[in-house]
C-alpha cells in the first residue's frame, strides 16, 4: 500500500476537525475512505464515525415541540402535526415521521373516550349540587334511589373489539366479528338501584313516553320499594332526565302518594 503524503494527512486531519465526513473528504482529496478512517481512528478518537443513512428531518428541538403541542392539547393527532409543521416552519415530513417521533417520546395512541360534552352551566350546576350534599352521611344517601334505561344486544356489543394478530397474517375466526342481518336484535330494559340492592327490571317497547313512564313508577318502582320496605315519602327517587318536574303524584290502588324527585344530577329539590 503506498503511504500518503504528510501534507495529505494534515489537510485530512484539518478536514476531520471542521466536520467532514469520509464520503466528502474523498471526493474533495481523492483518498480512500479506508484510509481516511485508518486516520481518524488513530488521531482523532474523539470524532465519532458517522452512522450512514440520511439525515433526520426533525431536530431535538422540533421533536420537543410536536411533545409539547400534543401534551398541550393543541393538536390531536400525527396529521394536524405535519400539516403545522408543513405551514409553519415549512417542512414537508410524512404524518409517519411524526408517530415515530412521538413514539420515540414515549408516547402511545389511543382512542378517545367518550363523555357526555358539558357546558359551563352544567359544571356549575355540578358544582352547586356537590356544595349543597357534601355534608350528607351515608344514611342520608341510602334515601336516594337511583334509576336509568339501558340497550341490551342480542348478539355482541356496539362497542369497537380488538384482536391480537401478526402483521400479514391470515385471518382466523378469532379475528372475525360475526353479525347477522339486522344486527340481531336488541331490547330497552328500564331499572332502579337502592342502598339494599337492585330494584325490579322492566321492559320498554316503542318509544317511553310520560304515560308509559308513570306506569312504570306505578308498577316495577312501587314493587321494589315494597320489597326493600321502604316508604314512598321517605325516598328520593333519581330520575334520567326523563321528566320536567321535582314532584310526582303516584296511584297505589285507592292511594294518591307524592313523590319526591331529582331530575338528573343537577337537581337541588330535597
Amino acid at each position: 500500500m503506498k503511504p500518503i503524503s504528510e501534507e495529505t494527512r494534515n489537510n485530512i486531519l484539518s478536514l476531520l476537525d471542521n466536520g467532514l465526513s469520509s464520503r466528502k473528504i474523498t471526493a474533495q482529496l481523492g483518498v480512500s475512505r479506508a484510509t481516511i478512517d485508518r486516520i481518524r481512528e488513530k488521531s482523532r478518537t474523539d470524532i465519532q464515525k458517522s452512522r450512514g443513512g440520511r439525515p433526520t428531518k426533525l431536530s431535538a428541538t422540533d421533536k420537543r415541540r410536536l411533545l409539547r403541542k400534543i401534551t398541550s392539547g393543541k393538536a390531536d393527532n400525527a396529521v394536524q402535526l405535519t400539516r403545522e409543521l408543513r405551514d409553519v416552519s415549512n417542512i414537508n415530513i410524512s404524518a409517519q415521521t411524526v408517530r415515530r417521533a412521538l413514539k420515540e417520546a414515549g408516547l402511545k395512541a389511543a382512542t378517545k373516550k367518550k363523555k357526555p360534552r358539558l357546558l359551563p352551566r352544567h359544571v356549575r350546576q355540578r358544582l352547586d349540587f356537590a356544595t349543597k350534599y357534601q355534608h350528607w352521611t351515608v344514611e342520608d344517601w341510602k334515601r336516594v334511589i337511583w334509576s336509568d334505561e339501558t340497550k341490551i344486544n342480542r348478539l355482541g356489543s356496539d362497542g369497537r373489539e380488538w384482536v391480537w394478530k401478526k402483521p400479514g397474517s391470515m385471518l382466523t375466526e378469532q379475528h372475525v366479528k360475526g353479525t347477522v342481518k339486522f344486527g340481531g336484535g336488541n331490547i330497552m330494559i328500564w331499572g332502579c338501584m337502592t342502598a339494599q340492592g337492585v330494584g325490579y327490571a322492566c321492559r320498554i317497547d316503542g318509544n317511553m313516553n310520560a304515560e308509559l313512564y308513570t306506569r312504570i313508577l306505578e308498577d316495577e318502582f312501587l314493587q321494589s320499594l315494597e320489597y326493600y320496605e321502604m316508604e314512598v315519602d321517605k325516598v328520593i327517587f333519581q330520575q334520567d332526565n326523563d321528566l320536567n318536574t321535582p314532584l310526582m303524584l303516584l296511584k297505589n290502588g285507592s292511594k294518591t302518594m307524592v313523590l319526591r324527585c331529582w331530575i338528573g344530577l343537577h337537581s337541588h329539590q330535597t
